[in-house]
């Protein structure tokens, strides 16, 4: 049966200006027509309008090109990669996963995490167990000791329940491949660069692979018709992934102007994810994060302005995706501030930055069947209370989410609470600072005057 969206400013995500939408015509799930501008044709007799759009705008659901299921809101390293099983996750995964798609994403990537509950996220939602928003997921982060997972120190290793790998050796690098194919994962995660100790002297971190491990992963994962993608920061590290034939890139803020030129020569897409960052930067201290953390963020997010509005201005194709799945990222409050910082950051029109967040980012999902409204793709589409051209802010505010449609049909809008932390899910932090007796001096101090 046919069903129609009828007026409202259609934004159809391919880049294209802003039109007047007469009709949207959907069946079967997929789009198949579109009348829009002031001389299309009428809506047809009889049409069952299931929305009428008018004063608002028509978009394609956003999609989330960095969102991590399994994390939980984590609050540290240690609840991220060692409290919950399995099981607890994946269940918690596809909570999670209908607050994303009650703001507005109606599709998302998840870059690696723990076990394969992405993977069963994913699954669970395509069987219709339960609603969430279309996704592509990987496992764990194909890692070495120089890695970004590599949190612990040695005597600990890489925990079964964390989100790195390790895989110092190349026939432990093929394994891992296999394994994840097998487990039917969509595409593979690398960490190609790490947050260890182990820094270059321009303050980078060191490449976690070498240029010929890159490439010998991706060639098998290309071999087993997967795609690969990486976390890499430091431009080295970028290069090598140019060089190894990677599908996208994650961050990539530490890179010089001669990489991002050859990561435009090779059309190979990246993913900032600049929402974390900046919500440390910003008011990490509203929740607190540590001082040298929020002046450590400051830096970094200064830095990778600097380098990114370069990259973007010299052709590389950004993605709008935004880590969440921490604290200070939480699942469905965030995930279209990547926008805005496009816009307000790295100088992009709200038209472009919308873009990013839809046909540019629907490239780690599904590009052939998400990210624009056009003929033959999903219906999938975003109704906005208000005009993103004009305040890209909007797209943040769920009191403006007048509607979301997936293959459409209207999703369920009501809120939903926050699910209660166990005690085993927290950090066994005692405090964030040392208790010296000068401290306790100055406070009474403090509170006599």
């Amino acid at each position: 049966m046919k069903t129609y969206v009828v007026n409202g400013r259609l934004i159809d995500g391919t880049g294209s200006p802003a039109r007047e939408l007469q009709w949207l015509e959907m069946e079967g799930g997929r789009i198949s027509a579109i009348s829009a501008g002031s001389d299309a044709p009428p809506l047809p007799p009889q049409a069952q309008v299931v929305l009428d759009a008018a004063g608002k705008t028509v978009m394609p659901g956003l999609t989330d090109a960095h969102c991590h299921i399994s994390y939980g809101v984590a609050r540290g390293i240690e609840e991220q990669d060692l409290f919950g099983s399995a099981e607890y996750r994946a269940i918690r995964g596809v909570y999670h996963a209908r607050k994303v798609l009650q703001a507005g994403v109606t599709s998302f990537s998840d870059p690696g995490g723990s076990w394969y509950v992405g993977v069963a996220v994913r699954d669970a939602i395509r069987a219709g167990l339960f609603p969430g928003p279309r996704m592509s997921s990987a496992a764990r982060y194909l890692s070495t000791h120089t890695a970004l997972t590599d949190y612990f120190p040695s005597w600990v290793g890489a925990p079964r329940s964390g989100v790195g790998a390790y895989t110092e050796s190349a026939s432990a690098m093929l394994a891992e491949v296999r394994d994840q194919v097998k487990n039917g994962v969509d595409f593979i995660k690398i960490a190609a660069s790490g947050e260890s100790a182990i820094m270059t002297p321009g303050g980078g971190s060191v490449p976690a692979f070498r240029a010929e491990e890159l490439k010998l992963i991706v060639d098998e994962a290309h071999r087993l018709g997967r795609r690969v993608t990486a976390h890499a920061r430091a431009g080295q590290s970028v290069a090598d992934c140019i060089e190894a034939g990677i599908d996208w890139i994650q961050h990539a803020d530490f890179m010089d102007a001669a990489c991002a030129d050859r990561l435009a020569e090779a059309n190979i897409p990246c993913c900032p994810a600049l929402t974390f960052v900046a919500n440390v930067a910003e008011w990490g201290h509203l929740v607190g994060c540590s001082q040298g953390r929020i002046d450590r963020f400051r830096r970094d997010l200064d830095l990778a302005v600097k380098n990114l509005d370069y990259a973007w201005r010299n052709g590389v194709t950004m993605m709008c995706g935004t880590d969440s799945g921490f604290a200070v990222t939480p699942y469905g409050q965030w995930h279209a501030r990547e926008l805005e910082l496009f816009v307000s950051l790295l100088g992009m029109s709200p038209l472009q930055a919308i873009t990013c967040a839809t046909r540019n980012a629907a490239f780690t999902v599904d590009p052939n069947n998400l990210g624009s409204l056009e003929p033959g793709k999903f219906a999938d589409l975003l109704v906005i209370d208000g005009d993103p051209l004009q305040d890209i802010r909007v797209l943040q505010d769920p009191a403006r989410i007048a509607a979301v449609l997936l293959d459409g049909e209207p999703v369920d809008l009501t809120p939903m609470p926050e699910p209660h932390r166990w005690p085993w899910e927290r950090s066994m932090a005692i405090s964030e600072r040392e208790l010296y007796r000068t401290t306790v001096g100055a406070a009474a101090k403090e509170a006599a005057h």
